[in-house]
C-alpha cells in the first residue's frame, strides 16, 4: 500500500512541476504586457495618452531610445496637450480592437521650446541614452517625451504594464511538486523499511488449546479495504484529484487573451497642482528669490516674480547699490506650508485659464510674521510667478479655506457675487484712511481689529501736522496698483482677495521759493538730493489681503494681510 502511495505522489510530482514550468510563460504575459512603438515622424514632442496607459492593468513603465538625449514628465494628459499648443507631435495610441500600437501625428506648425523645468509637469527628469522611468498614475495622467525641445524625440518607445499578482501560480506549482516528490520518497523509504521488517527471523510460540465458540454470522455492508477492491470510478476519482486542482490553478492563475480588459482606476486629482507640485514650485519661487536678492539681480528676479512684489524688490536692490546702510526685504519662507489653498481644475471645455496658488508658510522667528504667498501661472509655457508676498495680521480671524485636495474655485475682478466690486476696494479703503469714520465708506469694512488702519491712519495724520509745520502742505491718494487682483472663495463663498493699493503723498510748499526736503535715507536716495523746491511726490505699494464677504451677507470686509514697500520719490514739475 505505501509503494502506491508513493507512486500516485510521484505522479502527481511530475504533473505539477511539468504544467507549473509549462504556464509560466503565458502566466508571464498575462501578469504583464509590453507594447512597443516606433515613431518615424520627426517631431521634437511625442504624446503617451492616458487611454494608451489605461489599456492594462498594472504598474505603468516607459521605456525609450533613440537619441541622445532624453527628457521625460509625466502631468496631466490635458495640460501637455495645453503646453504643446501648436507645435507638432507625435501620439502613442492603442487600436481599441486589436490592441496594436497606432502612433498618429498632429501638425500644426507652431514653435518648439524645451520643456524641462516646467511647473506644469508632476514629475520631470533627463537622462542620456536610454530612459527606463515608472509613472507616477492618476485618473488623468500622461506622459511626454522629448528631448532638448528642438531636436527629435525618441523614436524606439515601449510602455510596459506589470499586473502584480496575488499568487504566482507557476512557482506555486513547481514548489507544491517538489513537495510531492518529497512525500513520496519517505513513503518509498517507509515501506522498504516495513519489508525488511516482514523478512526478519520470527519465533513460533504455541498456543494454547481453546474451546468451541459460537460466531455469529452477522452480514454487514463495510466497504473492502485493499487496492483490489478499489473500483474503476472510484480509481479514476482518486487519480483524477491531483491532476483537478493542478487545473483549477492554471485556470485561476491564466486569463484568456481575447477577455475585454477592464480598466485600471487611479486617484484622481480635482486642483491645478498635486501636493509634490506645489512644495516644489514654492521651493523653486522661494531658492531664485534668495539668489537675486545676494546678486541684486533683475534678471533672476522676473523668472520667478511679478507684479507688486517685483516692483518692490527691484527698488530695494537700487538702493542696495547706492548705500550698504540699506537692509535686505526678508526672505521668502518655503516651509513649513501651514496653509495651501490652490485653484479648482478650469472646465476643460472653456480652455486655458490662467492659474491661482495661495500659499501661507510660517518661520520659526517669532519676530517674522506668517507669509502669504500669490502665485499665478499666465500661460502654459510660463512657469508660476510670485504677484504678491503679504505679510499676515496676528489677528486670528483668517477665512476657512477648503482643504488642499479640493481647491477653490477663482475670483474674477469683475465678478458680482461679493459685496463690493474689487476694483474700488483701495479707494474705499484709502478714503476710509484719510476721512476715518467720517467716510461714507468706513461701515463696509472692519475697523475695530484693524491694525494697519489703525497704524497708517495716524501717520498720515502725524505726518500732515509736521508738514504743515515747515510751511508746506499735503495730501494723499489712494489707487488700485495693479490691474492684476487675484482672489479664491472661501468656504463661506466669500473671496480671499490680493491686490496693490498705491499710496501717494504730494507735498508742496505754500510760500514762493521755500522746499520740501526729505529725513529718510532710502527717499533720499531715490531722490537723489535732500529735498525739492517744487514739492515732491513720493509713492508707497502695498500688497494687501482682503476677506469679502458675498453680497447679502451681514460681515464686513476685513483686511487679513498687508506689506509696504517704497517704489518712486520725484520732484514735481
Amino acid at each position: 500500500m505505501r509503494f502506491v502511495i508513493a507512486t500516485v505522489l510521484l505522479i502527481a510530482s511530475g504533473i505539477s512541476v511539468l504544467l507549473g514550468f509549462a504556464i509560466r510563460e503565458p502566466f508571464a504575459e498575462s501578469s504583464g504586457k509590453r507594447v512597443e512603438f516606433e515613431v518615424k515622424a520627426p517631431y521634437s514632442y511625442v504624446l503617451i495618452p492616458n487611454s494608451t496607459l489605461t489599456a492594462y492593468e498594472g504598474e505603468v513603465s516607459i521605456e525609450a531610445s533613440g537619441s541622445d538625449e532624453i527628457f521625460y514628465a509625466d502631468g496631466r494628459e490635458r495640460d501637455i496637450q495645453d503646453w504643446i499648443g501648436t507645435s507638432n507631435y507625435s501620439r502613442l495610441n492603442l487600436n481599441q480592437k486589436t490592441f496594436k500600437a497606432d502612433v498618429s501625428t498632429v501638425t500644426s506648425g507652431g514653435l518648439d521650446e524645451n520643456p524641462a523645468g516646467s511647473d506644469m509637469w508632476r514629475s520631470q527628469l533627463t537622462v542620456k541614452n536610454k530612459l527606463l522611468n515608472v509613472v507616477t498614475m492618476f485618473d488623468d495622467t500622461g506622459v511626454l517625451l522629448a528631448s532638448n525641445g528642438l531636436a527629435r524625440a525618441p523614436d524606439k518607445i515601449a510602455v510596459i504594464w506589470d499586473s502584480k499578482t496575488l499568487i504566482n501560480w507557476p512557482q506555486v506549482l513547481v514548489i507544491g511538486g517538489f513537495v510531492l516528490l518529497l512525500a513520496a520518497l519517505i513513503m518509498n523509504y517507509l515501506a522498504f523499511r516495513h519489508i525488511r521488517k516482514l523478512r526478519g527471523p520470527r519465533r513460533r510460540i504455541p498456543k494454547s488449546p481453546t474451546g468451541p465458540r459460537y460466531r455469529r454470522k452477522i452480514q454487514q455492508n463495510v466497504p473492502v479495504r485493499g487496492r483490489r477492491a478499489l473500483g474503476k470510478s472510484d480509481r479514476r476519482r482518486f487519480m483524477a484529484a491531483p491532476v483537478a486542482v493542478v487545473s483549477l490553478s492554471l485556470l485561476a492563475g491564466c486569463s484568456s487573451p481575447t477577455a475585454e480588459v477592464e480598466k485600471p482606476k487611479f486617484e484622481s486629482v480635482n486642483v491645478v497642482v498635486t501636493e509634490a507640485q506645489l512644495q516644489r514650485i514654492v521651493a523653486d519661487v522661494a531658492t531664485t528669490v534668495k539668489d537675486a536678492d545676494s546678486k541684486r539681480d533683475d534678471k533672476t528676479l522676473v523668472t520667478r516674480v511679478a507684479g507688486s512684489a517685483l516692483q518692490i524688490r527691484k527698488v530695494q536692490y537700487l538702493l542696495q547699490s547706492k548705500s550698504k546702510k540699506i537692509p535686505k526685504l526678508p526672505a521668502i519662507l518655503a516651509n513649513p506650508i501651514t496653509v495651501a489653498l490652490p485653484m479648482e481644475l478650469p472646465n476643460p471645455a472653456v480652455g486655458w485659464q490662467p492659474r491661482t496658488l495661495m500659499v501661507v508658510t510660517k518661520s520659526d522667528s517669532t519676530t517674522q510674521a506668517p507669509q502669504m504667498l500669490v502665485l499665478q501661472q499666465n500661460k502654459p509655457r510660463e512657469n508660476y510667478k510670485l504677484w504678491y508676498l503679504i505679510d499676515l495680521l496676528p489677528d486670528k480671524n483668517f477665512p476657512n479655506v477648503a482643504a488642499q485636495a479640493v481647491g477653490a474655485l477663482p475670483v474674477a475682478k469683475e465678478d458680482s457675487f461679493l459685496v463690493t466690486s474689487l476694483k474700488s476696494i483701495p479707494f474705499k479703503y484709502g478714503d476710509t484712511l484719510n476721512k476715518g469714520l467720517d467716510s461714507k465708506y468706513a461701515p463696509e469694512f472692519d475697523l475695530a481689529s484693524d491694525e494697519f488702519y489703525a497704524e497708517l491712519s495716524e501717520s498720515q495724520i502725524q505726518q500732515k501736522v509736521e508738514v504743515e509745520k515747515v510751511g508746506s502742505k499735503i495730501r494723499y491718494q489712494h489707487t488700485l496698483g495693479n490691474q492684476n487682483i487675484l482672489g479664491l472663495q472661501t468656504v463661506e463663498r466669500g473671496g480671499l482677495i490680493a491686490l496693490t493699493m498705491n499710496d501717494t503723498s504730494i507735498i508742496t510748499p505754500k510760500a514762493q521759493g521755500a522746499a520740501v526736503s526729505v529725513k529718510a535715507l532710502d527717499q533720499k536716495l531715490l531722490l537723489g538730493s535732500l529735498g525739492s523746491s517744487t514739492g515732491l511726490k513720493i509713492v508707497y505699494s502695498n500688497m494687501l489681503l482682503f476677506y469679502v464677504p458675498e453680497s447679502g451677507s451681514e460681515e464686513k470686509i476685513r483686511l487679513v494681510g498687508a506689506s509696504q514697500g517704497l517704489l518712486s520719490v520725484r520732484s514735481i514739475n
